[in-house]
């Protein structure tokens, strides 16, 4: 047999073994990345990731609710607030009474008994955890100041550069529109609203972004709500 690279019209390039007649024999099956995997892919498009290879584990943030509710409150449990905050998840501390409820969501299996096969379930609950848990929010921040950062000057580029960084292909024409007019509507709400786009930003309405040279906060703000969302495409997350 021999292989060829093929590209759909909605995935990314993938190898196809053909036979000589050009029949297909074969393509890799389609599901959503493994917990960990998840969680690395949000960190690796936003530019968080920290690549030190080696070296203690890192504590990841985690509600109150979830430490408070362990035997005993792990006072050793100190979340970086540099770059450690960002290893991959290979390098996270994970304590086997207190499942950590990010990977959990997304069915990573929990300490208590050997795991020989992962379970995939699709519920509600994974998308409110990436869309509203601590680290998948700052990789939201990070992404829309690396795209405001990028060689690009207008919106078009931006959300082509965007899209890239979140599913490895140029987005199709229609995709492309659909990216600028949520741009265009979240300008329009944001207009002169200063603490939203503080809260947005930031996480605090009364502290004021930085935004990058020739962009105002505006810029961030809208370019973080659309971060939010092709971080959270289907396509992202999933192993096509």
């Amino acid at each position: 047999t021999s292989a060829t690279y093929q590209q759909s019209s909605r995935t990314t390039p993938r190898l196809l073994a053909i036979d000589p007649q050009n029949r297909l024999l074969a393509r890799g099956p389609r599901f959503r990345t493994d917990a960990e995997l998840v969680r690395d892919i949000v960190l690796t498009a936003s530019g968080l990731v920290h690549l030190t290879i080696g070296g203690p584990s890192t504590f990841p943030p985690v509600p109150d609710s979830v430490l408070n509710d362990t035997f005993a409150r792990p006072d050793y449990w100190q979340v970086p607030e540099g770059p450690e905050r960002y290893r991959r998840s290979l390098y996270i501390f994970r304590k086997r009474s207190m499942p950590d409820p990010v990977l959990a969501s997304f069915d990573a299996p929990n300490a208590d008994f050997a795991c020989a096969r992962r379970l995939r379930s699709n519920t509600p609950l994974a998308s409110l955890v990436s869309l509203n848990e601590p680290v998948f929010v700052e990789a939201a921040r990070a992404m829309a100041l690396r795209v405001l950062r990028n060689d690009s000057s207008t919106d078009q580029q931006r959300a082509d550069y965007a899209f890239r960084l979140c599913t490895g292909r140029r987005p199709e024409q229609a995709e492309r529109a659909e990216v600028l007019a949520l741009l265009q509507s979240r300008r329009r709400q944001l207009a002169d609203r200063t603490e939203i786009i503080n809260q947005i930003t930031t996480g605090d309405t009364e502290k004021s972004p930085v935004p990058p040279r020739n962009t105002t906060a505006a810029d961030l703000a809208v370019w973080t709500i659309t971060a939010r969302v092709l971080l959270n495409l289907d396509e992202t997350l999933t192993k096509n």
